[in-house]
């Protein structure tokens, strides 16, 4: 079959420009489109970082203030042993010298009633520019001279005559007699402060490519921004910024800035009921841009093209061209947003609205020790080290939570935030993970040592309280088998008063190891060989060893002489040595290890026995816990106590049935 058609060159021309107009259209349609996909992605891509950077300064405010208590508890529990002394009258200038050196204290003043300092660790100047006794603190701490408070945490405060700052507390004296102001040197904390504060997180993450700016802003000003940032609009003329500050949502627009547009997407910065301010993160539209340009340059292309087809070929009816999409510019431009969370410190995930993960960030894969490839397109109930998150999608709110991951305990802080599109329908979820497992173990330390101490105190009181009447019946039934002999049965009295002596001997032993333990240690480093230290401890046990049939070895990994208290950390040896024999059966087998490296010695104490449950592993260090008939539950608590003292660590593994492992780190 032919066809014979027959058109006028203008209707050729016509239908040429028809074609060519339906596809710029249709061209400048999915131009549209393509822009609309991409500004969804990098609104989802936006929204997950500024939940990122909300989520790591809470964090970071929370490391500040923590770590700024433990300090103020510190000073103040110095303070109060030093009120104590003062109250006995047995404070000198070389004493507070050296309990200023002992606890790493850089002042200890005491002012009397008028605020003039009376004594202080500090080592007189001569000529110095007030004096050694014209020192007057009377505003400084007059809370504490008028009797308002007991206690006065200062904080930090400028040098008066030395360059830095100092943070300080003080305490009222005895007898209304002044006050005692103990304070350091707040170098270590400031320079903590900057290692971990906002700023530096706002610095190091607009550090990536495609980001213009960083600023947390309220409404006085700007308080912290990336280094390219002098300026921006404040707050207070702005209804958007406004509006951010008062809700917590994110928000986003397209801002002028610099003489380029840029994504500004803002969300408002809350730490627990107070409003800090609001983040301003700036994302560069170049990219964006550029492939506008791109699509803009190839429609005219294309129109000039179909009009020189139109008038060279008047015999073509119609003319056909696709426009293809620049596929691989938009897959570019969708992960340049995602390759700044894949770079975050946090671990970051984003699971879709059907459970399947589509970011697992380099920390992520780190902290959870899987491939990106063993995760991406996976369903979040597929992955059994990740089952948990389901959980918290559920709950939708912060949590701290322990988490097995391969075999290993951590503690994270776990934060979720659902991301919705136009149509408030919910599209994915991110949630930020932070491990904080060395944070929790620090205060979990702070809280065991506290309930220690005051353990020890309330034991030192009872045992002064029962010594005396125990002692008295020592000394009677002393008199009572020098001094009387019954008419009959005198080999059973002998040995009832000889028991009743052994019974008040045994008493007086633990009450001193009572008296032992609530006292400070008085650690007296000496440098010694360390094979013949190690050789010392062992002959203590040998005979205990051969009588029982036991295996008992000492391991040299590396020998050189080490420094400390050869009394008190025999001690502590003995302790752990002494429970490794009583945890084995006969033919049992316990090693003492111990190397000697540059900076510390590693001393390892292991046996075969029994094991330790884990239901018992939390309480072996807490005083009078025991699993032993005989024992007094004081052992492990002086033998930690110990070790702290030498600046040390003592940590153990333990199974049941297959034996315990006790690591002692020194520092040298």
């Amino acid at each position: 079959m032919k066809w014979n058609i027959k058109l006028h060159p203008s209707a050729v021309i016509a239908i040429t420009v028809i074609i060519g107009i339906v596809l710029i259209i249709s061209a400048y349609l999915e131009l549209r489109q393509s822009k609309d996909e991409m500004y969804h992605v990098l609104n989802e891509q936006s929204r997950a970082l500024i939940e990122t950077i909300t989520e790591s300064s809470v964090n970071t405010i929370n490391s500040g203030f923590e770590i700024e208590d433990l300090i103020t508890e510190r000073l103040l529990n110095n303070a109060r042993l030093i009120k104590e002394l003062d109250s006995a009258g047995i404070l000198s200038r070389q004493r507070l010298i050296n309990i200023g050196n002992e606890n790493n204290l850089y002042r200890i003043n005491l002012f009397d009633k008028r605020g003039n300092r009376i004594l202080s660790n500090r080592i007189p100047e001569p000529g110095h520019m007030l004096g050694e006794d014209s020192i007057n603190r009377f505003e400084e701490i007059e809370p504490i001279l008028t009797g308002a408070t007991d206690e006065l945490i200062i904080g930090l405060k400028d040098a008066e005559f030395n360059e830095g700052q100092r943070y300080a507390v003080a305490v009222a004296r005895a007898k209304d007699k002044g006050a005692i102001v103990v304070n350091l040197d707040a170098k270590d904390l400031l320079e903590f402060r900057k290692r971990i504060g906002i700023g530096k997180i706002i610095r190091d993450i607009s550090r990536n490519s495609g980001i213009e700016y960083i600023a947390l802003q309220d409404s006085g000003g700007i308080l912290a921004a990336s280094v390219n940032i002098d300026s921006l609009d404040a707050v207070k003329g702005d209804k958007f910024l406004q509006n951010a500050l008062i809700n917590d949502s994110v928000y986003n627009r397209i801002i002028p800035f610099r003489n380029n547009n840029v994504y500004e997407v803002i969300k408002r910065l809350k730490y627990e009921d107070t409003i800090v301010g609001i983040f301003r993160i700036g994302l560069s539209l170049d990219e964006l841009r550029n492939i506008e340009d791109r699509a803009y340059n190839r429609i005219i292309i294309m129109t000039l093209v179909l009009a020189a087809i139109s008038i060279i070929t008047l015999s073509i009816l119609f003319t056909s061209q696709n426009l293809k999409l620049i596929s691989g510019e938009f897959k570019k431009f969708k992960t340049f947003t995602g390759s700044i969370l894949k770079n975050m410190d946090e671990a970051v995930i984003v699971i879709n609205n059907e459970s399947f993960i589509s970011l697992f960030n380099r920390s992520a894969q780190k902290l959870f020790k899987m491939k990106e490839d063993e995760v991406n397109g996976k369903n979040l109930n597929d992955l059994k080290s990740l089952h948990f998150l389901t959980d918290i999608l559920k709950s939708e709110k912060s949590t701290d939570r322990y988490v097995n991951i391969a075999g290993e305990e951590k503690y994270l802080s776990i934060s979720s935030t659902t991301n919705y599109d136009e149509q408030n329908h919910i599209e994915s979820y991110t949630i930020v993970l932070n491990d904080i497992t060395e944070k929790k173990s620090m205060e979990e330390n702070a809280k065991r040592n506290e309930k220690l101490t005051a353990m020890g105190e309330l034991a030192s009181g009872v045992a002064h309280e029962i010594r005396n009447p125990i002692n008295a019946i020592g000394m009677i039934a002393q008199r009572l088998q020098k001094e009387f002999s019954p008419c009959e049965n005198d080999t059973e009295f002998k040995s009832i008063t000889a028991l009743l002596r052994s019974e008040v001997t045994r008493i007086n032993k633990i009450i001193q190891q009572f008296l032992n333990y609530a006292k400070p240690l008085e650690i007296n480093i000496a440098e010694l060989n360390a094979d013949d230290y190690f050789t010392q401890v062992y002959n203590l046990f040998h005979a205990q060893a051969d009588k029982r049939n036991l295996i008992f070895r000492m391991v040299t990994q590396n020998s050189g002489l080490v420094k400390l208290d050869p009394e008190l950390m025999k001690q502590a040896l003995m302790n752990i040595i002494q429970n490794a024999f009583d945890a084995v059966d006969e033919e049992g087998e316990i090693n003492l290890i111990y190397n000697c490296e540059k900076n510390k010695l590693k001393i390892l104490i292991s046996d075969n026995g029994r094991g330790i449950p884990d239901s018992e592993k939390k309480k072996i260090f807490d005083l009078y816990y025991t699993s032993r008939n005989d024992g007094t539950g004081i052992g492990l608590s002086i033998t930690q106590k110990i070790i702290e003292q030498h600046q040390g660590t003592i940590t153990f593994e333990s199974a049941v049935n297959k034996g315990t492992t006790f690591k002692i780190v020194l520092p040298q």
